[in-house]
């Protein structure tokens, strides 16, 4: 059994709190039917996931649910990904409204999960080793260096990682 990548698209893939375009991003225009939105793409990043197949099975953890694999992921180059649904999205006083599906959806699984609404509250509810709450952050979205973590989560082990454009 593979680990298990839940991927949120808005702030880790498509930093939607950037100011601009940050550098290895371009923009995009998704359009269906009367509905148009702007999202921003690093194509390094379907390269990057694509590679962590290898070790993790992809999930969307997006709430774009199977619009993702629709809309979203043929632009990164992604195959169809299993999607995690929300059946009620109210916003809850401490953590992410998606946690108590996200525990329903991994069960006793082990899984890394990549998102800007996550943190300390997310790290209590999902104590361990088999678990890696990983925040990215919305104005930058995804680096080497968090590509690097997931690797050597996954691997258990150090390595060196290629810089992306605008990393530091």
């Amino acid at each position: 059994m593979r680990l298990l990548l839940l991927l949120d698209f808005d702030g880790p893939l498509n930093p939607h709190r950037a100011v601009g375009v940050p550098p290895g991003y371009e923009r995009h225009e998704i359009v269906e039917g009367a509905r148009t939105w702007r999202v921003l793409l690093n194509p390094l990043h379907g390269v990057e996931l694509n590679a962590l197949a290898d070790s993790f099975e992809l999930v969307w953890a997006s709430s774009w649910e199977h619009g993702a694999n629709r809309l979203l992921g043929p632009l990164l180059g992604l195959p169809e990904l299993p999607t995690i649904l929300w059946p009620d999205r109210t916003p809850v006083r401490r953590g992410s409204w998606k946690s108590p599906y996200v525990a329903d959806w991994v069960g006793d699984r082990p899984f890394a999960w990549v998102d800007d609404e996550v943190g300390e509250t997310e790290r209590t509810r999902f104590p361990g080793a088999h678990q890696l709450i990983h925040p990215a952050d919305a104005r930058v979205g995804l680096t080497a260096a968090d590509f690097g973590t997931l690797r050597a989560w996954a691997s258990g082990k150090s390595f060196a990682h290629k810089a992306f454009p605008g990393d530091s």
